[in-house]
């Protein structure tokens, strides 16, 4: 076998890596550590969107349904289901494009908020509910604080609930109480004269259950609400709509005493 002479060798280390002579071999240099990843975005943020931590959103860990109405188009409207789960036979009996559970109720089942639908007080205002109430006279949907609600002239759709998740276009829930559930919500566009509907889960069976309202209410900014009110959520939160023809659901786990109605206005 053949040796490097003691003065090859003397060359290798008093040149330290400079010029490595024939008979000697040079080490390999140590790996540089692996950068730790950056953070994901939320998918559907706005061009520039904030890192999920900076509020909470973990994109990957939710589902995501939203259906947007112009009221130039669709009607608004709070149905009496009277504490069921079946949203599709409901949509199939009230021919809605769109139903979603509403606002709360108490453990009879009666409800808790103001509830009004064409005009008509189905639930009287809640003071001490705070939160906000969404309104509409048909043609523009508002948000107003709820302790300082009045009803406006020509109502015709009302619903309470808590919180108010965007005012102004700002978040407006301040802290995370680290509290996670579905999540149902109504946001305000264009003026009022679009209201969307936003449905957020769990993705996975036992992969968390949802955001919490701080990340929720941040969502909402980056996706351009205007207004944003929360619904009842939890296992309250259910949907069904029409696609393609057919009819789909994502139905509640308990049942619910209110939806929300979304219908074509007559020609």
């Amino acid at each position: 076998m053949h040796r490097p002479s003691l003065v090859a060798l003397a060359r290798c280390l008093s040149l330290l890596w400079l010029v490595e002579p024939a008979g000697c071999k040079r080490r390999a240099p140590e790996p540089a550590p692996a950068a730790e990843p950056a953070p994901p975005v939320e998918a559907a943020a706005s061009p520039s969107p904030a890192p999920e931590s900076a509020a909470g959103w973990e994109a990957q860990a939710y589902d995501v349904h939203a259906w947007s109405f112009g009221l130039d188009k669709y009607e608004l409207r709070v149905v009496d289901v009277a504490m069921t789960t079946a949203l599709d036979a409901v949509l199939s009996k009230q021919g809605s494009e769109l139903v979603v559970n509403g606002g709360f109720f108490d453990p009879r089942g009666e409800p808790i908020g103001l509830a009004v639908s064409d005009g008509a007080v189905m639930s009287r205002l809640a003071r001490k509910l705070s939160g906000g109430v969404v309104t509409s006279d048909g043609t523009r949907a508002r948000l107003w604080e709820s302790e300082s609600f009045a009803m406006p002239s020509g109502t015709r759709f009302a619903i309470q609930c808590r919180p108010r998740l965007v005012v102004d276009g700002a978040a407006n829930v301040k802290s995370d109480d680290g509290k996670r559930a579905a999540r149902t919500a109504l946001c305000l566009r264009d003026g009022g004269k679009t209201v969307e509907v936003v449905v957020v889960r769990g993705a996975h069976e036992g992969e968390g259950v949802g955001p919490s309202l701080f990340a929720l209410s941040h969502f909402l900014v980056r996706r351009g609400c205007e207004g944003a009110q929360n619904l009842d959520g939890g296992p309250s939160t259910g949907v069904a709509w029409r696609e393609g023809g057919a009819v789909r659901v994502i139905a509640p786990v308990r049942p619910v005493r209110h939806v929300v109605s979304f219908a074509r206005r007559a020609p």
